[in-house]
């Protein structure tokens, strides 16, 4: 938070206050799910965007085209794309052909794209991080070992002046070189 601070970076006008334990308890329980430690510590510390999801930099992390989730929108998301599931998803991974996991939580979008937990591998309070690009290709592969760490690298790009936002141009602007570990989060 203290990097968007210092950006001015509209998002910290937008956060949507965190969830109580008992909110958590029910939505885990409605949609059949329970959250590591640190996802229940996310959504405690800021539900997403009062914005939504969809609102362009209000709700942007500015680290990548990431914008924030509500424990609520991406339960939803999960519930949609289980739905578009044309069948079980596969006991091989060989046999995967784009089904979304009942233990898939996304967790922030940019269109259909997002970085979810896999809760299956969940384990010590963090949960393994995936990437569902707009072309779901290596969904198996993980991009970081925690949620944690994602908002660690995030934190430390932004710092580092990796993604700056620009008040005159209202948006995001990326340097031409990332790191690798920042690279592999968007």
């Amino acid at each position: 938070m203290q990097a968007w601070r210092a950006q001015n970076a509209p998002v910290v006008n937008h956060l949507a206050p965190g969830l109580t334990a008992d909110e958590i308890d029910a939505l885990e329980r409605e949609h059949g799910v329970e959250l590591p430690g640190e996802l229940r510590d996310w959504w405690g510390w800021h539900d997403g965007a009062t914005t939504g999801m969809v609102s362009g930099p209000p709700s942007e992390v500015g680290a990548g085209p990431w914008t924030l989730m509500s424990l609520g929108e991406a339960l939803d998301t999960r519930r949609s794309q289980l739905d578009l599931n044309d069948r079980p998803f596969p006991a091989d991974q060989a046999d995967w052909e784009s089904e979304w996991a009942p233990w898939f939580l996304p967790v922030v979008t940019v269109g259909n794209a997002w970085l979810f937990a896999d809760l299956n591998a969940a384990a010590d309070g963090h949960a393994p991080i995936h990437l569902w690009a707009h072309t779901p290709e290596d969904v198996f592969a993980i991009q970081a070992p925690s949620w944690t760490q994602v908002v660690t690298t995030w934190a430390e790009a932004l710092e580092a002046g990796h993604f700056t936002w620009s008040p005159a141009a209202g948006e995001w602007v990326w340097a031409d070189v990332l790191p690798p570990e920042v690279e592999r989060l968007l």
